[in-house]
């Protein structure tokens, strides 16, 4: 995940019309410790442009339909209408994973 909220940074960089933010799924008991590991990734990697956040729920929201198994979800929208979601089981988000991510930005960006 890191890579790809890094890749995601600089790509506001050059386009702030993009925005983006990472929201951690989590119970309120591993809290404290995922507040800990986004500001750790936040100082390591020089996150600027992306809020790193998290919510108390580690199902999400149901209308998101996230997967059970998936340990990284991605989704893109433009105005309201979903227009791409990538959805990652542990260990599975490669480079070839965050390329095609990133791909789909013309989808967001109206390109």
């Amino acid at each position: 995940m890191t890579g790809l909220v890094k890749a995601v940074d600089e790509q506001i960089e050059k386009n702030p019309d993009l925005k983006a933010f990472v929201v951690r799924l989590t119970d309120t008991d591993s809290e404290a410790e995922v507040v800990k590991a986004l500001r750790g990734l936040a100082t390591e990697c020089g996150i600027e442009n992306v809020p790193l956040t998290l919510l108390e729920n580690p199902a999400g929201p149901p209308s998101y339909q996230i997967a059970e198994d998936a340990e990284v979800t991605v989704l893109m929208w433009r105005y309201t209408e979903l227009e791409a979601k990538h959805a990652f089981a542990a260990g599975e988000l490669g480079e070839d994973d965050i390329a095609r991510i990133l791909a789909d930005l013309p989808k967001i960006l109206g390109d």
